[in-house]
Formats: C-alpha cells, sequence, structure tokens
C-alpha cells in the first residue's frame, strides 16, 4: 500500500472517531421517572353497563304496582324504552330509560284515590332508589310524575333510569261506607264481599264467627275496623263480649281494648258498637285514644249519641278521626235503604267528604249493590274510612 493512501485512511478513521466522541458528549442525561412513551399517553375508557340494574330496578316497580294493585295492563297509556349513553370523564355510562304513564280508574274497583296512595308509592321508591323526585299536580285530573334516578361511580353525574306518571280523575265527593256487626256469618254476608268497591267491615269481637268473618274480609281486600263494644245507655242491653263501661279503671279498659284488638291483628282502625252511655264519657275515651295513638290506629266515632264525646276526644289526642253522619239501614227494606243512599249521596255533593254506617244486612248489601252505578254517575267516589280520617 503506497504512503498517501495509508495517510488517507487513517485521516479517515480519525475523523470518524472524533465525531463519535461529540455526539456521545452532547447527548442530554435522561431521567427514567420522566420518561413517557406512546402507550402510557393513550387513557383507555372504562365502559360501564348497568342493564342488570336497570332489570332490577324494573323488578322492583312491577312488583310494587302489583302489591298496590296498579299493574292490570288496562291502565298503561304509554310506555316505552330508549338505550342512552353518556361519556363523563374516563367512563362511558349505557343504560336503559324507561317510561310508563298510567290511567288509575276513578270508578269500578276497589283501588284507593290516587291522592292517598301517592305518599305510600314514593316512601317504597325511596328505598329502592337513590334519587326520587316528585310531582304532584291537583287539578281536575290528579296526576303524580315521579323521576327516579341514581350517581353513578364518584361522578356526582346523575342519571335517570325511570320515569313513572300516575293520573287519575278527580271526584265530586267522597264517600265512605262502614258495614257493622261482622261476626255473626249473618245473611248478606256473601252479597256484601262480592261487591267491587270500597267498603270498610267493623268486625265485633269474640263473636261466633269473628275469626272467620275476618278471614272473609281481608281475603275479598275490603279494609277492617274492631267494632268495639261500648256501655249502652240502657243497662238492660248487653254490648256482649269485650264491652267497656264506665265503671271501668284505666287498666281495665286498657286491657280489654288491647285484648279485643289482639283478637283483630289486621284492623286498622276503631268504631264503637251500641256505647251511648261510655261514647258520652270523657275519662273511657281518653283512654281508649291512648292505646289508639300507641298503635297507630284512627277511630271513627259512631254518633250513637249526640253526647258523644269520641270525636273531640279523638282530635285531641291527636289520633285521626272521623264521624258517621248518618245510619243508612235503620229501615230494613232495600227500597228504604236506596232512598237512604241517593240522599245522602246528594249530602256528600254538597261537604265534599262523608261517612256513613249500615250493617252486614241481605238488603242493605243489594241496596249498595244497585246503586253503585248511579252514585257514580253523580261524581261520587266510594272509599275507605281510613281516606278520610283526619
Amino acid at each position: 500500500m503506497s504512503r498517501d493512501r495509508i495517510l488517507v485512511v487513517f485521516l479517515s478513521l480519525t475523523l470518524l472517531f472524533l465525531l463519535t466522541a461529540c455526539s456521545q458528549e452532547t447527548e442530554p442525561v435522561v431521567n427514567q421517572d420522566e420518561v413517557t412513551t406512546d402507550q402510557d399517553q393513550i387513557t383507555e375508557t372504562i365502559e360501564v353497563d348497568y342493564t342488570t340494574t336497570i332489570d332490577d330496578y324494573n323488578n322492583y316497580i312491577d312488583n310494587l304496582l302489583k302489591d298496590m294493585g296498579l299493574n292490570n295492563e288496562e291502565f298503561t297509556l304509554q310506555s316505552s324504552e330508549e338505550k342512552r349513553e353518556r361519556k363523563v370523564d374516563d367512563y362511558h355510562f349505557t343504560w336503559t330509560y324507561n317510561y310508563r304513564e298510567l290511567e288509575i280508574p276513578l270508578f269500578g274497583n276497589k283501588l284507593k284515590l290516587l291522592e292517598t296512595i301517592k305518599g305510600e308509592i314514593i316512601d317504597k321508591l325511596e328505598d329502592e332508589f337513590a334519587i326520587v323526585e316528585a310531582d304532584w299536580v291537583d287539578e281536575e285530573q290528579q296526576v303524580l310524575n315521579i323521576k327516579l334516578a341514581f350517581k353513578p361511580q364518584s361522578t356526582g353525574e346523575k342519571i335517570i333510569t325511570h320515569q313513572l306518571k300516575l293520573v287519575q280523575a278527580k271526584p265530586k265527593a267522597k264517600l265512605a261506607i262502614i258495614l257493622d256487626d261482622w261476626g255473626f256469618n249473618r245473611k248478606g254476608t256473601e252479597e256484601m264481599l262480592s261487591i267491587n268497591r270500597p267498603l270498610t267491615m267493623a268486625v265485633l269481637p269474640f263473636r261466633p264467627h269473628s275469626q272467620k268473618d275476618a278471614k272473609l274480609i281481608k281475603e275479598a281486600g275490603f279494609e277492617m275496623t274492631l267494632h268495639q263494644p261500648l256501655e249502652p245507655m240502657n243497662p238492660e242491653v248487653n254490648p256482649g263480649e269485650g264491652a267497656i263501661y264506665t265503671t271501668m279503671s284505666s287498666e281495665e279498659i286498657k286491657e280489654t281494648l288491647e285484648k279485643n284488638l289482639a283478637s283483630l291483628p289486621d284492623v286498622l282502625g276503631v268504631n264503637h258498637h251500641m256505647g251511648s252511655k261510655a261514647s258520652a264519657d270523657s275519662h273511657v275515651m281518653a283512654e281508649i285514644m291512648n292505646v289508639l295513638r300507641e298503635r297507630d290506629l284512627f277511630y271513627v266515632d259512631s254518633s250513637t249519641s249526640h253526647k258523644s264525646v269520641g270525636f273531640e276526644t279523638a282530635l285531641e289526642y291527636g289520633v285521626p278521626t272521623a264521624a258517621n253522619y248518618l245510619f243508612i239501614d235503620n229501615v230494613d227494606k232495600k227500597e228504604a235503604v236506596e232512598k237512604m243512599l241517593l240522599r245522602l249521596a246528594k249530602v256528600a255533593l254538597k261537604k265534599k267528604e262523608l261517612v256513613i254506617i249500615g250493617h252486614i244486612r241481605m238488603n242493605t248489601a243489594l241496596a249498595i249493590q244497585e246503586m253503585i252505578p248511579t252514585i257514580e254517575d253523580m261524581g261520587v267516589k266510594l272509599v275507605y274510612v281510613s281516606e278520610l280520617v283526619r
């Protein structure tokens, strides 16, 4: 190899070495903690599907409506489902929005008024849903509009899952009929139980068929009260077992009433049987109200005497109460009871609310059944007495 060629090769290697060294000296020092790769810069979206949760909510609402007698398909005005989604921060939520609109019939069944059951509906929904927003409209039609929602994860967002709209016409008047003297399996029992309207049945304690009648009443879906015997004005008249007398001590009154209530555990309240003397005694009525207040039961003054202090005492003690306006079957004839019902329906239209009392009799049962279309054509809604106590 010639000397010139050797010199060229040597200079080329030297230049390459110098370039490599300079490159290494100028490269920055890297902090491994600050390295960010392309993979680290990609944020993954967290998919959250609430399909199963919504199905559980649907089942809960279905069961609630069924328990309250509102699940009849004929009540449904509109029903729809809509898939929805929302992106919040790193989350992508998907769910099904459900809408139901039901029209609850005013007449033709044993259903309570919407204004009476709305609180119960809301309370039961609040047991299951985190967010319950209710709006109540009380005009010619009464409307309960409920939105149900929850907050997913920790985002603070509100997801509305259901809207339930319940609609019912508003009655011109409300009329509650109490039927006294159950417990003897009297004629008219079957006919009375076949009436498909709200009626309140008052059962006497410890009569030959008290338990049987109470069972029939419950199975037929009617409301029941204890028909509490009280001392009458005539000492020769026996009010029967379980009666409360003015000569009883406070403890005796309490024990007697509690024993009677225990014999009929499904009662919602009390109205009295006979009792012209005891219902006018403020001591007796005060002790009765003490028991009812503790048990959260209502009291209906049967008004067997114009001297009765039952209604006033109930108000004083904070016990929900109402008073009987008139007995409908003092004359035990079908035509006479029908005339009385028509007369009292007109009174109800003036007063807007009215409580009346009849008895478990064949003529009374037939008269009520016969007069229902006429009463309802007048715009008068038959209701349970529990809907009228204040």
